[in-house]
């Protein structure tokens, strides 16, 4: 069954509600005082099954230009539009603003409707007809279907739903694969029930039992109920009127404008990238920076216009590329429709598309932003793909991508497949998860830590490389380490690079010393040697060979990789196999006599106290012995 939304737009006592009424049977308005004015406050909602498995959710918007607001939180769900005009009235104020919301948000069909005929002659019929054909021209709506109706006598109504399933026909199935999104247009609370949230079904699906998150506020829920036209449904999809029961959360917790949504899927914002379109009939040009309500879903957010590209004022029927700078939180997706209207006098003023839901700040005179604006627009998925890892410029994830693009996974993963399949794209290093870029960043990036490891390699000869993580930060402090291992692991595979120990080293070029350096780690090593177990300790060393700190312990650890001498402690080093042979020693002591003094060691080994101790708490760490008291024991011989 294919389920899509009919939205009513038209001016005020036009006939819109009496005429859902007669196709569905359904009285829209719900309201006290509805009832008692006789006009439409707040959104209503009725359902309608068409022939051939359409079945329809119908929206009702008020027409009074003061309820505006409450018009454009039902329109941004329609699929196709009834377009009101009462046959006694013709073309109204409000008619002019619905037609250029709907054009705005994008609605793709559409079918006008004359009502009320039974008032007036065929030659007033004809008239309006005109009327109406002016007023839709350069619309979506210009060479739509007109049906000219009563809902008093019936008259047209047979016709209208014809044309409404010709117009079903035409309209592309939304898509419901993917994460589920819901604005929500109303929030109530039944008695034993708890908490109910309503609105049209943007994307995806939802079941009952899903986990959902509340945006902005970022609260988590869980689906209990679904329900769609007022029936219980195990799962219910994009194009659906839905009504969704959200235990756990109070009424006071949510409002119109709130995103019910999957977990991870959208995130609040205070910026958006987009083009605008300001209407012609717009009264008054647009300032940099003016302020404006933004109507995006169902929420209406205070904004400012940043205009871009040095443009300073934006005339009626212009369009421009812009950056949306929001007071409080809106919750958008690239792709989006949305409408401004003006801050005061309130008048809907233009409106147009979101090319960037979470942008960097741009400057008002930044020309070099235009260009990839205009990608943007244009919306080639590989195109947005290039573009976002060229302004990222570091390697990206699936995931990454696809939060940035803002493209359908599907769409994505057919989009990577060409781009790797052209080598526009080359993923950095192989793993999993895999990470993307062009030949282009690589090679820089390769390029620069090639630099940077031959930089920090020349001030520190004496090292066999550079620290791994030394390197990350001087390369780029935001880089993660996982994006960073698959860089080197790339830059090692294409030669130029090589890792030993941890370390990092431009190709063959390993540790460089000296004549002098040589001979003074010669002069090192001699001196642990003959020490035995008293060697000078790091203080005397720096003395004895006249060495400063630093470059010291360079020699130390260059003794230490290749295994020459082992560490006690910081200041304690000792010739290898000396810790082995004590070890020895110490074992046999305690087999013999159960318990070792600091005493003992020091007459085993001929080193004073000063080494013993030292000795002794290495043991220790190393689980060969164990202090009680002022003696050691073996470590498996007691308790600890």
């Amino acid at each position: 069954m294919k389920n899509f939304i009919i939205g009513t737009a038209g001016h005020i006592d036009h006939g819109k509600t009496e005429l859902i009424k007669a196709l569905t049977g359904i009285d829209t308005d719900r309201l006290k005082e509805e009832k008692e004015r006789g006009i439409s406050i707040e959104l209503g909602f009725a359902d309608l099954e068409l022939p051939g498995g359409f079945k329809a959710g119908v929206v009702d918007v008020p027409g009074h230009e003061h309820f505006v607001k409450n018009m454009l939180a039902g329109a941004t769900g329609f699929d196709l539009v009834l377009l009101v005009v009462a046959a006694d009235d013709g073309v109204m104020p409000q008619t002019v603003e619905h037609l250029a919301i709907v054009d705005l948000l994008g609605v793709r069909d559409g079918v006008v409707v004359i009502t009320k005929a039974d008032l007036v002659d065929g030659e007033m019929v004809e008239l309006v007809k005109e009327d109406v054909a002016e007023a839709v021209r350069g619309t979506v709506l210009e060479g739509a279907e007109v049906v000219v109706t009563s809902s008093r006598t019936g008259q047209g109504l047979d016709e209208l739903r014809e044309a409404l399933l010709r117009a079903a026909g035409r309209i592309r199935e939304r898509d419901s694969q993917g994460p589920f999104r819901l604005p929500v247009d109303r929030v109530f609370t039944l008695r034993g029930i708890g908490t109910v949230v309503t609105g049209t079904l943007w994307e995806g699906s939802v079941r009952d039992g899903d986990e959902a998150v509340i945006q902005p506020s970022g609260k988590k829920v869980r689906v209990r109920d679904v329900q769609v036209h007022g029936e219980d449904v195990g799962r219910a999809f994009a194009g659906q009127r839905v009504a969704l029961n959200l235990p756990g959360i109070s009424k006071e917790e949510m409002e119109r404008g709130d995103v019910l949504t999957r977990p991870g899927y959208l995130y609040p914002t205070l910026m958006a990238d987009a083009v605008l379109h300001l209407l012609p009939q717009s009264p008054r040009s647009l300032k940099n920076r003016a302020r404006v309500r933004f109507h995006h879903g169902t929420s209406e957010v205070m904004a400012r216009v940043v205009l871009l590209g040095g443009k300073e004022e934006l005339l009626p029927g212009e369009s421009a590329y812009v950056q949306l700078r929001m007071e409080r939180p809106a919750v958008v997706r690239y792709g989006d429709r949305f409408i401004l209207r003006s801050y005061s006098p309130v008048t809907t003023i233009g409106g147009g598309r979101i090319l960037d839901s979470h942008p960097r700040k741009h400057r008002h005179h930044n020309r070099e932003i235009l260009d990839d604006m205009a990608r943007r627009e244009k919306g080639d998925p590989g195109d947005l793909v290039l573009l976002v890892l060229k302004n990222r410029g570091l390697p990206l994830s699936r995931r990454d991508i696809l939060r940035d693009t803002e493209l359908q996974e599907g769409v994505l993963e057919e989009t990577l497949r060409g781009l790797l399949e052209g080598k526009k794209v080359v993923e950095a290093g192989k793993g999993n998860p895999a990470f993307f870029t062009t030949p282009e960043i690589l090679a820089s990036l390769q390029e620069r830590m090639v630099e940077l490891t031959g930089e920090l390699h020349a001030a520190n000869p004496l090292k066999v490389g550079v620290e791994k993580e030394t390197l990350r930060r001087r390369l780029d402090p935001s880089m993660g380490p996982e994006v960073f291992e698959r860089l080197l692991q790339s830059a090692v595979s294409a030669g130029r690079l090589e890792t030993e120990a941890g370390k990092v080293r431009v190709k063959g070029k390993g540790r460089t010393l000296s004549e002098q350096e040589r001979a003074s780690l010669d002069e090192l090593l001699r001196t642990i040697k003959e020490g035995g177990f008293s060697p000078p300790m790091f203080k005397e060393l720096v003395e004895k060979l006249g060495l400063e700190r630093n470059r010291l312990r360079d020699l130390l650890n260059i003794l230490l990789e290749e295994g020459a001498v082992e560490q006690v402690n910081p200041e304690y080093f000792l010739a290898t196999g000396r810790l082995e042979e004590a070890e020895e020693k110490i074992v046999d002591f305690l087999s013999r006599h159960g318990k070792l003094g600091v005493a003992d060691l020091r007459d085993m080994l001929g080193a004073s106290r000063k080494y013993a101790i030292p000795l002794l708490e290495h043991f220790d760490r190393r689980k060969v012995t164990r202090r009680e008291g002022d003696y050691r024991v073996p470590y498996r011989g007691g308790s600890g």
